[in-house]
């Protein structure tokens, strides 16, 4: 996945965005849903509450069509430990994620498809080594810096419950939010 990206969340409320052909496309919850501050329960491999390969496959059809880096299961109303992420054609399905180790600090802007049009700059770590299964349920290890790593961190924060808005101080939310208002005003969005 490409480390230059850029970061552009007007492209996730545009309307005339088009459903791919055949596609199942999941809906996106608002960003007051109770779903996105709930802690999400590992997913079990051995009972498998849907079918894996099917479910990462819808969710990153459902992120391509947002137009999105990354997308979790809770985003779109499933209770599952698990988030995709990537560009283009190249996506990876995270079950059951975690941080084994990180390095640095880097503080940049995120933006989120629950939260569409509010960037906000975020501290997150620079680099980090991961953990996760894949849509087999096979553990693999990566590291992660730049962009990735920021995404992959952006995403596990929403399977422990947590949402970006919940990482800055209170006056730069404030301020995020005026200028997003300002913004859906000027594109007449509601």
């Amino acid at each position: 996945m490409s480390d230059i990206i850029t970061f552009n969340t007007e492209d996730a409320v545009k309307k005339e965005v088009v459903k791919p052909q055949q596609a199942e496309i999941f809906q996106l919850l608002r960003e007051d849903h109770p779903i996105l501050l709930e802690k999400m329960p590992q997913f079990d491999f051995d009972k498998p509450p849907v079918d894996p390969i099917k479910f990462a496959s819808t969710l990153v059809d459902t992120c391509k069509y947002y137009r999105g880096y990354g997308l979790s299961a809770n985003q779109c109303g499933f209770k599952y430990n698990v988030f995709v992420m990537g560009t283009n054609d190249d996506y990876v399905a995270f079950y059951n994620p975690k941080i084994v180790s990180s390095k640095g600090e880097i503080h940049l802007a995120e933006g989120c498809l629950s939260f569409p049009l509010l960037g906000l700059h975020i501290t997150r770590a620079e680099m980090i080594d991961i953990e996760y299964q894949d849509y087999n349920g096979v553990l693999r290890q990566a590291t992660y810096s730049g962009i990735s790593a920021r995404c992959f961190q952006h995403e596990l924060d929403h399977m422990h419950g947590i949402v970006y808005t919940q990482r800055v101080k209170p006056m730069a939310l404030q301020m995020g939010i005026k200028k997003r208002n300002k913004l859906m005003k000027k594109m007449r969005i509601k």
